[in-house]
């Protein structure tokens, strides 16, 4: 199926038609989403708006009951959409997108469909069980001065306070709700038309806690602790270092998801309690089993974060000992050879590594048969998925938590199904590819060729200007096109299948990434992983709350700290 390039009135009637099926609850629905899919705008807005439509259209899909199993692939495809959405909308620089309408210029608002985006895509990700990863999300909307950011964060943060047990982050989420929601009661603060009357129904939602959390919390109403907690820092390098840490949410605990404060700097992330039957037979190193796993993913997270935030602060070009008895050779690409690159490498594996240590970690911990996954094959990819249905353990579940981190490892997995992806997709290639759209092809792609194959780091214009070919007329493409046209018995036959063999052979020996799109790459993973460690936690929590009083022995061990 060719792609098909569709202008604003299309689009329209594209968007009037998917509300039609929306509101009949027709069963076309799924197909004309599908019909939708090789289809795209005459710019990025318009791209956008389409998007943002079959987005929609599969979210209704999944929650009208046409498909009313919780791991329906509609729910991921309307997230993934929406992503798509976001990606195309950002490259749209302008504040309207104009249009001829009949005698006149019509304008539509950027700001607005951000946000209305934005949203969503929160929306969604709640569904899925996601909340701290909705928050920034909310955040793009609130951004773009749409209210209904305000009253749909504040629920999101109302519901994060529910499940989590960790009281100091409880209170916090509670008073950033608050907060939200006495911004959201101001006159000034407005939505779109089509959000008014559930925000209007939200607002009221949001008086009640308000009134709630005043007389929970009368003390702390204008001011909270957080505002006058001063770190003590050993000099300014490890206060620059924590500030960084601070201003990008990197630190192990569910505070630093709302605020960034000084109060905040800390790496309290550990497992809640939980219980279990006395066995005699246990060696107290044994019984501290899954807290010593759980400590070795934070100590390597923090490794992680320590490293890749020393390389940020090293010139590309500086020279080092550590290689200063080697020549290196030129491949005419920009690669870059240096300490730097080496640290974000490392910074990757770690980040990698810790994929499938919390695999293991559910594995352990959740008791899955080995009727099910033999030990050997645990992986994040096996441990939640066989083929294209979860696993049957994960079914058996009703933990939201341990859902939430199988919708996220979809996020880190290949979910394309094995299909081969060539340089030329922009959505594949790393190189060209948005490093936040799609990342589950994107982070498998590149753990590939960092573990398996060849990843170079490279300057993006450099790289740019060294794959065009001297000759226009000697691309693959034309090589290709040519082969096609020779007698298939004939010896320039045989001798162009050798030489377009040897092109594909070497063209796809490695990876390149720009130097830029990994930084990207590695910060989207820090955040991926540390949320991961959360749902983990959140899932531990939730199953000891749902454990049956059936009068057994139980124990709940002490765990001591250095």
């Amino acid at each position: 199926m060719t792609e098909e390039i569709l202008n604003y009135q299309r689009i329209k009637n594209i968007s009037q038609k998917m509300d039609s099926h929306i509101d009949n609850d027709d069963s076309k629905l799924i197909s004309y989403c599908n019909s939708l899919q090789k289809s795209k705008g005459e710019t990025p807005f318009l791209t956008a708006q389409l998007y943002y439509t079959i987005g929609t259209g599969y979210f209704a899909a999944y929650s009208r009951g046409i498909e009313n199993e919780w791991s329906s692939p509609y729910i991921k495809r309307a997230v993934y959409y929406l992503r798509k959405a976001l990606h195309e909308v950002a490259s749209h620089k302008e504040e309207y997108y104009s249009f001829d309408n009949g005698n006149k210029t019509a304008y539509l608002s950027t700001s607005h469909l951000r946000s209305k985006i934005s949203i969503n895509l929160a929306n969604y990700l709640a569904e899925q069980h996601r909340h701290i990863e909705a928050l920034e999300f909310y955040d793009i909307a609130i951004n773009e001065k749409n209210a209904f950011g305000l009253t749909t964060k504040a629920r999101c943060l109302i519901k994060m306070s529910e499940s989590t047990y960790d009281k100091n982050a409880r209170f916090f989420f509670y008073k950033q709700a608050y907060k939200l929601s006495k911004i959201a009661a101001l006159p000034e603060s407005i939505c779109t038309p089509s959000e008014q009357d559930i925000f209007e129904n939200l607002k009221r939602q949001l008086n009640h806690y308000s009134t709630w959390f005043e007389y929970q919390y009368p003390d702390y109403i204008e001011s909270d602790h957080s505002d006058t907690h001063r770190e003590k820092f050993m000099n300014r390098k490890h206060k620059y270092y924590l500030d960084w840490i601070g201003q990008n949410n990197l630190f192990l605990n569910f505070t630093n998801n709302v605020i960034t404060e000084e109060y905040a700097y800390e790496d309290c992330l550990n497992l809640p309690p939980f219980s279990g039957k006395i066995d005699t037979l246990l060696l107290q190193s044994e019984e501290l089993a899954y807290h010593s796993h759980f400590e070795e993913m934070k100590d390597t997270y923090l490794y992680a974060r320590y490293i890749f935030h020393t390389a940020l602060q090293i010139p590309l070009d500086m020279d080092h000992i550590y290689n200063s008895t080697a020549s290196q050779v030129d491949s005419y690409d920009s690669t870059f050879y240096s300490l730097r690159t080496n640290h974000y490498k490392t910074a990757l594996r770690c980040l990698y590594s810790m994929q499938d240590k919390i695999a293991y970690f559910i594995y352990k911990f959740y008791k899955i048969p080995e009727s099910e996954i033999e030990e050997r094959d645990v992986t994040m990819r096996k441990i939640f998925q066989a083929g294209k249905k979860p696993n049957s353990w994960l079914n058996r579940s009703d933990n939201p938590f341990l859902k939430a981190i199988f919708f996220l490892s979809q996020d880190i997995i290949d979910t394309s199904g094995n299909k081969p992806t060539t340089n030329k997709d922009p959505n594949a290639s790393l190189f060209v590819a948005d490093v936040k759209f799609p990342r589950a092809n994107l982070a498998n792609k590149l753990r590939n060729a960092l573990e398996h194959k060849s990843l170079k780091i490279v300057d993006s214009f450099g790289y740019e200007l060294s794959q065009r070919p001297y000759n226009p007329e000697r691309t693959l493409k034309i090589a290709e096109r040519k082969l096609s046209e020779l007698d298939a018995d004939s010896e320039e036959h045989k001798e162009l299948v050798e030489l377009i063999e040897e092109k594909k052979r070497l063209q796809s020996y490695g990876e390149a990434i720009s130097i830029e799109d990994l930084e990207q790459q590695i910060m989207d993973l820090f955040k991926m992983s540390k949320t991961a460690m959360m749902y983990l936690a959140l899932s531990i929590h939730h199953h000891e709350k749902s454990l049956p009083d059936d009068d057994a022995l139980l124990v709940s061990r002490e765990v001591p700290y250095r």
